[in-house]
């Protein structure tokens, strides 16, 4: 999988409206350095509609992200479906091209990558957490007693029975 896979060139639309799909997977995530996650199985739907000037885009994101509870570190998978419009305008302004949401009227091809990683992380829940993922139980945390350790050293134990 390449970042150029997710070109999308308005140039060559056959008609006024047109849909890219695309599948995702590990190698998603590994284009970004740095990346939240690792791990996912999503299906996106991007519907594009071009009319004089502007170009408006609808995202459909469906299927399961997979990472690790920040509790007890288990893997888990939590299934998200956002849905998204983002709107391009058009124009050959040189001053306009450097911000965003502005595409050149003469190379009209826009990468949609980011925006899909960002509909994403945006759609993971704050907490990912066992309670948060498809199978909603509840987290196993086993906790050590500290009162069973034994002593690493005899000297503690002397200084125990001072306080008795």
């Amino acid at each position: 999988m390449k970042l150029s896979n997710f070109d999308i060139d308005f140039i060559k639309f056959n008609n006024e409206i047109d849909v890219f799909d695309f599948k995702l997977n590990n190698l998603f995530f590994g284009l970004k350095e740095n990346s939240l996650y690792n791990n996912c199985n999503l299906l996106v739907k991007v519907n594009c509609e071009k009319k004089e000037g502007t170009i408006k885009l609808n995202y459909t994101i469906n299927g399961t992200v997979y990472t690790e509870c920040e509790r007890c570190l288990e893997d888990i998978e939590i299934e998200i479906n956002p849905t998204t419009e983002e709107v391009i305008r058009l124009t050959s302004n040189a001053d306009l091209l450097a911000t965003e949401y502005y595409l050149s009227a003469s190379h009209q091809v826009y990468n949609v990558y980011d925006t899909i990683y960002e509909q994403i992380c945006i759609a993971m829940p704050l907490r990912k957490i066992c309670k948060n993922s498809k199978t909603k139980k509840k987290c196993e945390l086993t906790y050590t007693n500290s009162e069973d350790d034994k002593p690493a050293d005899d000297r503690w134990e002397k200084l125990k029975n001072l306080i008795k």
